[in-house]
C-alpha cells in the first residue's frame, strides 16, 4: 500500500453541510443523485473536501438520506458513471473528478433531458404550459420510464421545468441550451471498447473476463458495463450463462447476421428452450416494475399480481422471494407493510439459454 492510501481522507457524515434532499413522493435515486452532484461540485469550489478523498460508507449514507442502501448504490453508480467518484473493491467509494480514473461521458439521464429539450422546443411549449405525462413522453421519446423521471427531476434541478402536481410539470423558463445531439451514452462508449477487446482477443466460445473486471479495464461503473453486456446479448454477440460459465462470445461483432445450424450449435435459442418457469415470472415482475414503478413503491398484493399476471398465487410468490434475494425488493410484514421496490432491476432479455448436449457425450452410467 502506497503512502497516497495511508493518507486518505475520509469524510465524516457531520461533514455535510448542504441539508438532506426531500424524498417525499419522488424518485429517490434521481433525487439523491442529483443531490450528490450539487453537494461534490460545491464541497470541490469551496475547497471543503478534495480529488481522492473517501466517501462516508452506504450504509451511512443511506441512514443520511433515510433510504435503503440499495437506493444509495444506484445514485453513487450514476454519479461515478458522470465522472465524479469512482469505486475501489474493498476500500469503498473516492472523490474523483478531472483525472484519468473516470470517464466522463453523457449520460442515459442526459440523453433523455436533451431529447425533453428538444421536444419542448419543436413544439413551441411557453411558459407555463403543461408537459404531457411520463407515461405520454415515454411513448413519444422512446426511453425507459426510470430515465424518464431521472431527467425530468434533473430539468426541474435546472429550473427549467417546475412539479406542480403529483407527476405533473410545467415549463417556468424556456430559455435554455440544448447540447449538441452528436454525442453516445457512455453505455455506448462502453459497449464499442467491449466489441473491440472480443475483436482483439476472442474469437466464438471464448469466455469473456466477468462483469467487474470489465468495468475495471474500462474504467467505467459495473452498471454502465452491465448495460453494454446487455446490449451485446440482445445482438447475438454474447450469451451469458449461469453459474461458473459466465458470459461467452456467441459471435464476432463484426459479423452482421448469425444463424448457426441446429446440428453445430450448443447454444439453442431463447425461443425454444426459455426460462424456467419461475424465471419468466421474474422477469416479466421486472418489466413490470421498470415500466410502472420506481425505488420505494409499493407492489400489488401477491394475489392481484397473480391475477394481473394470471399466474397462480405460488409462482408469483416464489418469482417475488428471488428478487429478494436480488436486493431488488423487500417484504415487511405487518398491515402497513408489502412488497417494495429498493432497486431499478437490470434486464437482460435471453439472459439464460440452455445447452443441448450431444447423447453421443453423455455417459451412460449417468
Amino acid at each position: 500500500m502506497d503512502a497516497k492510501e495511508h493518507a486518505v481522507n475520509t469524510i465524516k457524515i457531520k461533514d455535510i453541510d448542504l441539508p438532506s434532499p426531500e424524498l417525499y413522493n419522488t424518485n429517490k435515486t434521481a433525487v439523491i443523485t442529483e443531490w450528490l452532484i450539487n453537494w461534490i461540485e460545491k464541497a470541490l469550489k469551496n475547497k471543503r473536501i478534495k480529488n481522492n478523498d473517501l466517501l462516508p460508507s452506504k450504509s451511512e449514507l443511506a441512514y443520511f438520506f433515510g433510504v435503503s442502501v440499495g437506493t444509495v448504490q444506484n445514485a453513487l453508480r450514476a454519479v461515478e458513471d458522470m465522472g465524479l467518484l469512482v469505486s475501489k473493491q474493498k476500500k469503498g467509494t473516492f472523490i474523483s473528478v478531472g483525472g484519468n480514473n473516470s470517464r466522463k461521458l453523457t449520460s442515459k439521464r442526459d440523453f433523455a433531458m436533451t431529447s425533453i429539450k428538444k421536444y419542448m422546443r419543436e413544439n413551441n411549449f411557453e411558459e407555463g404550459e403543461a408537459l404531457p405525462s411520463s407515461r405520454t413522453l415515454v411513448q413519444l421519446l422512446d426511453i425507459p420510464l426510470n430515465t424518464l423521471r431521472a431527467a425530468l427531476q434533473g430539468l426541474a434541478a435546472e429550473n427549467i421545468i417546475q412539479k406542480k402536481f403529483k407527476q405533473e410539470y410545467i415549463l417556468i423558463n424556456s430559455k435554455y441550451d440544448i447540447p449538441d445531439v452528436g454525442f453516445e451514452t457512455l453505455v455506448e462508449k462502453i459497449k464499442k471498447d467491449i466489441e473491440q477487446y472480443i475483436t482483439d482477443n476472442c474469437k466464438v466460445s471464448d469466455k469473456i473476463p466477468a462483469n467487474k473486471e470489465l468495468a475495471k479495464r474500462f474504467n467505467a461503473g459495473i452498471k454502465t458495463v452491465n448495460d453494454a453486456i446487455s446490449i451485446l446479448v440482445k445482438e447475438g454477440v454474447l450469451v451469458t450463462l449461469r453459474g461458473q460459465y459466465g458470459t461467452i462470445v456467441s459471435k464476432m461483432p463484426y459479423e452482421k447476421r448469425f444463424e448457426p445450424l441446429r446440428e453445430t450449435s450448443i447454444f439453442a435459442p431463447a425461443a425454444v428452450t426459455a426460462y424456467y418457469y419461475y424465471e419468466k415470472t421474474m422477469h416479466r415482475i421486472k418489466r413490470m416494475i421498470n415500466e410502472s414503478y420506481y425505488p420505494g413503491s409499493k407492489l400489488p398484493s401477491i394475489t392481484e399480481l397473480s391475477q394481473i399476471l394470471d399466474l397462480s398465487p405460488n409462482t408469483v410468490r416464489r418469482a417475488i422471494k428471488e428478487l429478494v434475494k436480488e436486493g431488488i425488493l423487500r417484504s415487511m410484514p405487518g398491515r402497513m407493510g408489502g412488497t417494495f421496490v429498493i432497486a431499478s432491476p437490470d434486464i437482460q432479455e435471453n439472459s439464460y439459454q440452455w445447452i443441448a448436449v450431444s447423447s453421443d457425450f453423455v455417459s451412460s452410467k449417468n
